[in-house]
């Protein structure tokens, strides 16, 4: 994406833009940072309030242990929304995906179900009926197992090994 078309294409109807951190076939990210400075300055100048949602799917778990400088997360006053595969790079597998927040104002009270459950409201913003946790277990786990430190060892050492693989390639001539 283009930050600076996308924000030319941004009228009085658009919810929010949504920028991709860690494409999947390149694993590029968009440029987050220069979404956020162009919004802001159309923001201010016509006094809508057009947020940006980061797709991190693949990004989130590489980025900040990679390129911890790197601004795309809720240091930018527009993100207000953050979503992640913890089944890719959060090494569980596959079935979990995180969406975050900046606060709970941020979340539309129209994206909200609100289901009866044994005489309750149970309002939730996942989908509804019965589902294991073990993906969650399993997430848990590993943030408390890894840690910062290890997350980050691993995501050199995936930079690493992908570093290899192309020099293979590249080495085919192909």
């Amino acid at each position: 994406m283009d930050p600076k078309k996308a924000v030319e294409m941004v009228d009085e109807n658009t919810i929010c833009v949504a920028a991709i951190l860690g494409s999947t076939l390149t694993g590029e990210y968009e440029d987050v940072k220069l979404l956020n400075d162009l919004l802001v300055a159309k923001n201010k100048e016509t006094g809508w309030d057009v947020p940006i949602h980061v797709d991190a799917a693949s990004g989130g778990f590489i980025a900040p242990f990679l390129q911890p400088e790197l601004e795309w997360d809720f240091r930018l006053p527009l993100v207000k929304s953050i979503n992640v595969s913890g089944h890719k790079y959060g090494l569980v597998y596959p079935g979990v995906g995180w969406v975050i927040w900046r606060s709970k104002a941020d979340l539309p009270d129209e994206l909200i179900f609100h289901i009866n459950y044994l005489g309750t409201d149970q309002p939730t913003f996942t989908l509804n009926f019965s589902k294991g946790a073990s993906q969650i277990i399993a997430q848990y786990y590993q943030l408390i197992r890894l840690g910062f430190e290890g997350y980050k060892h691993i995501m050199e050492n995936c930079k690493l090994n992908a570093a290899v693989l192309k020099e293979g390639i590249d080495a085919t001539g192909r």
